[in-house]
C-alpha cells in the first residue's frame, strides 16, 4: 500500500464529517503540524467528493512562487497567464475561477494554503463570497485562522470548520504500518517507532524506510524487529522540513529545550520567553506533561531530539550550552560542571560520539537541576538534582548530595514528591553510608508521613532487605498491590515484587507481574522491569528471547543517550552472553558501558555486575594484570554481593584461583558463595555457582548439595540442563553426556554444549569406541554450524587461562596483524608447514575460528 494511502488511517471518522460539512456548504481548514497526512486527506476527502458527482477545482500552494501573483491558480490551468494589460489578467483569472466553480455541487481545494501567493488566495476569497462556494484548504498547525497566508490580518471573518490531525493513537498507527509493511511489528519495536514518532504518521514511515534501508530494522520470524537503535541519517532532510518554518531564534529555543530535556516549565522559561513557548505549543513542537505539582516541557516529537544530538555542529551546540549556563548557573552550582573531570575515550567512531553526547546531556542535566534546586528546594527538585549529580564521582560531589539529602526544604512538597526524597535518602544511607538499620528506620518514620505513598516506602524496605540481606518470609504481603494506591505507589511495589520473584526463581510468577506492570503506566521511565524480564526468559532457558529484550533495551537506550538504561540491559545481557561462553559479544557490550564513566551507586550490583565480569572474561583470556586490577576495583567497591546473577564478588576471585591451577580451592569459594546467596533469597544466582563449583571439582558431594537445591527451582529450564551436565560429568558418563548437548545449546548454554561433546570425546576415546568419538564430534561441529562467526570460551570458571609459548605468540602476534602464513614464515624463517601446525594450535588454545578472532586476544599474545 502507499504511503498517501497510509496516512489517513485513524482519520475514518473525520473524513466522513468532512463530506458532511461540504454537502452543508461549509468551508473547512485541514490544520496539522508536517508529515501529520494533510494532503493525503484531501486527497482522500476529494476521491469521497467527486464519487457524489461534485466538481472538485484542487489548487496547491508552492513556496518559491509565493512572489508571483496568481501563480498557484495558473499553474492549477485556472486564467491565462499571458495578458499583458495591467488588471486584465486578475478580472480573467478570476473570471476563470467562476466558470470553473459554476456547476452547482462545486468545492475549492486549496493544499499547502501557507505557501499561496497572495493574489490567488484573494482571489479564491472573491469568488467564495460571491457564490458561496465552499473552500477546503489545508494549513500548518501555528498559523492562525484568516489571516493571509503570508501573514496580514483579514477584516473579515468566513465561517470555517477546522478538522485537527492529531497524532495518531498507538493502534491506528500500528494498524498503518502493518498494513505498509505487509506483516507485524515486534510490540518493543512498535512502541519505540511510536514514541519516536510521536503519533505522526509521515515520521513513522520515513523512520521505518530509512532503518529497513539500513537493516536496522529486518523481517525476523515473519516480524520486522529492530536490531539497532532506530537513528537513521537519511532522516535529516526530512526532520529539516519540521524546522524550515522556524526564524532563527525560534530554532535556537527548541534546540535549548532539546539539550536540555525534560525541564519543570519554571526553567524553560528561563531560557525561553513566554512568546516563543507558545507559538512552539501552537505548532505542536513541545508539549507539556504535568507531573505532580509541576508542568514538565518537552520536545515533540521526539525525533527531533535525537536530530538535534546527532548535528556535527560542535559550534553551534556549544553556543547553545554556554547560553544555558549563562542564563542558569549561580555561583552555588556551576561548579558541578566546571570540577568535572571530562574523560578522553579511546574508542573511535560511533562510541566516541556516543560518549561525548552523554557528557553534554549530563552536563546540561546537571545544570538544569542545580538551578531548579537553587531557585525552588523542594522535595521534587532535590531528588532530581541528587539523580543528576550521582554519575559525577568525586568527594565535593558526594559532600553536596549529604548536603541536599539533610536540607529541611528537602521535605516540603506534595506527598509524592516527598515519598521519593525518602526512598532517595534511605537508598544513599544504606548504599553509601553502609547504615542498613539507619536506612530501615528512616523509612519506618517517614511512611506515616506521606500518606497513601507510605506503602512506596514498604517496597524500598523491601528492597534494601533483598540486596544487602535476606528477603523478608512476608515480602507478598508487603508488596500487596490494592485498588486504591496511587498509580506510582502500583508500579513501585509490582516493580519489587518483580526483582524479587526473580531472585528466587520464580520465574512465571515474575512474567505475570511484568504484565501488571505494563498496565500500570505511572509516567516514569523504568528499566528494571524489561530488564528482569530479560533475565526471567533466561532462568526459562529461553535465551534467544532474553536477548532479545535485554538487546532491544540496551539499543532503546543508546538511541536515547539513556546511560541508566545502557547500563541496566547491557550488564543483563552480558550476564546471559557470559553464560554462553561468549566473550566477543561480552566485549561488545562492556566497551560501551565502560567509556560512559562509572555508574550511579544506588544500588551497587549494577557496578558490581560489571566489575565481575569484565575480571572473569580478561582473566580467562589471560590478560591478568587487567583481571587484577578489576579484582582490585571491586575489593575496594566493598559491596555486599547482589541477589541476581552476576552481583558476586566472588567470580574473579575463583577465576583466578583456577588459572593458578587451584580448582578445588576455586570451588570451595564459589559454593560458598552459592549456599549463602541460595539462604539469602537469592535462589537464582545462588544455584548458578554451586553448578559452577562442581563443574570446577566434579565431586559427589557437591553434586548432592546443587541437585537438591534444583529440585526447589523447577521453573529453571536452563540450570536443570546445567545440573544434567555436572550429573554426566560427575558419572564420567559419556553417553549421559553427550544427551546434554541439543538442551544445553537450545538453552543459550554453547559453550558448555560444546564442552559436553569435548568430555564425551575424551571419554570414548579412554574406551577405545572409534564411532561414539566420530558422533561425538559430528555433534560438536553440528552445533557450530548453528553459530558461525561466533566463538565459545568452553569451560568458564572450569580450566585454567590460555597459555602460549613464545614462538606461538610471535607467530600468532604476525598473523593477527593480517599476515599470511607463507609470509609469516618468511619474516622468522620458518616452513610455511611449522607455521600452520603454530596456527592450528594457537587457534585451539584460543578457541577461535579464524585470524580475526586472534584481534581480541592481544594480551595473551603479547
Amino acid at each position: 500500500m502507499r504511503k498517501r494511502d497510509l496516512m489517513v488511517v485513524g482519520r475514518e471518522e473525520s473524513l466522513t464529517s468532512a463530506v458532511d460539512l461540504i454537502r452543508a456548504g461549509v468551508s473547512i481548514d485541514v490544520v496539522g503540524s508536517r508529515g501529520s497526512g494533510r494532503s493525503a486527506f484531501l486527497k482522500a476527502l476529494r476521491s469521497r467528493i467527486e464519487e457524489d458527482e461534485w466538481t472538485v477545482i484542487a489548487v496547491r500552494g508552492i513556496a518559491s512562487l509565493r512572489q508571483h501573483p496568481l501563480a498557484a491558480l495558473h499553474l492549477a490551468g485556472i486564467g491565462d497567464p499571458g495578458t499583458q494589460r495591467p488588471g486584465s489578467n486578475l478580472h480573467g483569472t478570476a473570471d476563470a475561477l467562476r466558470q470553473a466553480l459554476r456547476p452547482q455541487r462545486s468545492v475549492l481545494f486549496l493544499d499547502d494554503w501557507d505557501d499561496l501567493d497572495e493574489s490567488s488566495w484573494g482571489v479564491a476569497e472573491s469568488v467564495r463570497r460571491e457564490y458561496g462556494v465552499p473552500i477546503v484548504l489545508s494549513r500548518l498547525q501555528g498559523l492562525r485562522a484568516r489571516h493571509t497566508p503570508s501573514g496580514l490580518p483579514a477584516s473579515t471573518l468566513e465561517p470555517s470548520y477546522v478538522i485537527d490531525m492529531t497524532p495518531l493513537r498507538f493502534e491506528e498507527m500500528e494498524s498503518a504500518l502493518e498494513l505498509y509493511l505487509s506483516a507485524p511489528i515486534e510490540a518493543t519495536t512498535m512502541s519505540r517507532v511510536f514514541a519516536k514518532s510521536g503519533g505522526n504518521i509521515g515520521l513513522a514511515l520515513s523512520l521505518v524506510d530509512a532503518t529497513i534501508r539500513e537493516q536496522r530494522l529486518v523481517l525476523r520470524a515473519g516480524e520486522w524487529t529492530a536490531t539497532r537503535d532506530l537513528w537513521s541519517s537519511g532522516l535529516r532532510a526530512v526532520l529539516e522540513a519540521h524546522l524550515e518554518s522556524l526564524d532563527d531564534a525560534t530554532r535556537d529555543a527548541l534546540e535549548i529545550i532539546a539539550i536540555v530535556g525534560v525541564a519543570d516549565i519554571d526553567t524553560a522559561s528561563q531560557l525561553v520567553d513566554w512568546g516563543t513557548l507558545e507559538l512552539l505549543e501552537e505548532r505542536r513542537m513541545i508539549t507539556f506533561i504535568p507531573s505532580g505539582d509541576r508542568q514538565l516541557v518537552a520536545v515533540m516529537p521526539p525525533l527531533l531530539v535525537e536530530f538535534f544530538r546527532h548535528e556535527p555542529l560542535t559550534a553551534r551546540r556549544t553556543r547553545l550550552t554556554g547560553q544555558i549556563v549563562r542564563q542558569l548557573s549561580t555561583p552555588e552550582s556551576v561548579w558541578s560542571v566546571l570540577t568535572e573531570p571530562q574523560s578522553s575515550p579511546s574508542s573511535g567512531g560511533r562510541d566516541a560520539l556516543f560518549v561525548r553526547l552523554l557528557q553534554e546531556r549530563a552536563r546540561a542535566r546537571r545544570i538544569v537541576t542545580a538551578a531548579e534546586w537553587e531557585a525552588n528546594p523542594t522535595a521534587s527538585s532535590a531528588v532530581r538534582y541528587i539523580r543528576a549529580l550521582m554519575h559525577t564521582h568525586t568527594p565535593r560531589v558526594r559532600d553536596v548530595i549529604t548536603e541536599v539529602l539533610s536540607s529541611p526544604h528537602a521535605l516540603s512538597g506534595d506527598d509524592a514528591s516527598r515519598a521519593d526524597f525518602s526512598a532517595l535518602r534511605a537508598e544513599w544511607i544504606a548504599y553509601v553510608e553502609n547504615d542498613m538499620a539507619r536506612a530501615l528506620a528512616q523509612l519506618q518514620a517517614d511512611a506515616p508521613r506521606v500518606g497513601r505513598f507510605g506503602r512506596m516506602l514498604d517496597a524500598i524496605e523491601v528492597q534494601l532487605l533483598a540486596n544487602l540481606d535476606v528477603v523478608p518470609e512476608d515480602f507478598s504481603t508487603r508488596l500487596e498491590v490494592t485498588d486504591e494506591l496511587p498509580t506510582a505507589v502500583k508500579a513501585v511495589l509490582l516493580e519489587t515484587q518483580m526483582g524479587v520473584l526473580v531472585s528466587l526463581g520464580r520465574f512465571a510468577d515474575a512474567k505475570r507481574v511484568f504484565r501488571l506492570i505494563d498496565t500500570v503506566d505511572d509516567g516514569q521511565q523504568r528499566h528494571a522491569p524489561r530488564m528482569l524480564l530479560g533475565l526471567a526468559l533466561f532462568g526459562e532457558g529461553d535465551s534467544r528471547a532474553a536477548l532479545d529484550v535485554l538487546q532491544r533495551g540496551f539499543d532503546e537506550a543508546h538511541g536515547y543517550l539513556d546511560i541508566d538504561g545502557v547500563r541496566a540491559f547491557g550488564t543483563a545481557a552480558a550476564v546471559c552472553h557470559l553464560a554462553s561462553g561468549d566473550h566477543a559479544a561480552v566485549d561488545d557490550l562492556l566497551e560501551i558501558i565502560f567509556s560512559a564513566g562509572e555508574p550511579s551507586p544506588l544500588p551497587p550490583g549494577m557496578q558490581l555486575s560489571l566489575l565481575s565480569i569484565a575480571a572473569v572474561v580478561a582473566i580467562r583470556r589471560g590478560q591478568l594484570t587487567v583481571g587484577e586490577r578489576l579484582a582490585a576495583d571491586l575489593d575496594q567497591l566493598g559491596a555486599v554481593d547482589g541477589p541476581l546473577p552476576g552481583q558476586s564478588n566472588a567470580w574473579p576471585q575463583v577465576q583466578l584461583l583456577a588459572f593458578d591451577g587451584k580448582a578445588q580451592d576455586a570451588a570451595d569459594v564459589l559454593a560458598r558463595s552459592g549456599e549463602v546467596l541460595w539462604t539469602r533469597g537469592a535462589r537464582f544466582a545462588g544455584l548458578m555457582a554451586e553448578l559452577s563449583a562442581v563443574e570446577l571439582d566434579p565431586t559427589p558431594a557437591r553434586l548432592g548439595s546443587a541437585l537438591a537445591h534444583a529440585k526447589e527451582l523447577p521453573e529453571a529450564a536452563g540450570l536443570s540442563a546445567h545440573a544434567a551436565f555436572t550429573s554426566a560429568l560427575v558419572a564420567r558418563d559419556a553417553e549421559a553426556m553427550l544427551a546434554t548437548v541439543g538442551e544445553l545449546d537450545d538453552r543459550g548454554l554453547t559453550g558448555t554444549a560444546l564442552s559436553a561433546c569435548r568430555f564425551a570425546r575424551a571419554w570414548f576415546a579412554e574406551a577405545g569406541d572409534d564411532v561414539a568419538q566420530r558422533r561425538a564430534l559430528g555433534l560438536e561441529e553440528e552445533v557450530r554450524s548453528r553459530h558461525v562467526g561466533r566463538n565459545f570460551d568452553l569451560a568458564r570458571f572450569g580450566a585454567i587461562a590460555v597459555t602460549l609459548t613464545e614462538r606461538e605468540k610471535e607467530v600468532g602476534r604476525l598473523a593477527a596483524s593480517g599476515l599470511s602464513n607463507a609470509e609469516i614464515a618468511s619474516r622468522l624463517v620458518l616452513s610455511v608447514r611449522t607455521v600452520e601446525s603454530h596456527m592450528h594450535r594457537i587457534m585451539r588454545k584460543l578457541d577461535v575460528s579464524n585470524r580475526r578472532g586472534l584481534r581480541r586476544h592481544a594480551e595473551a599474545l603479547s
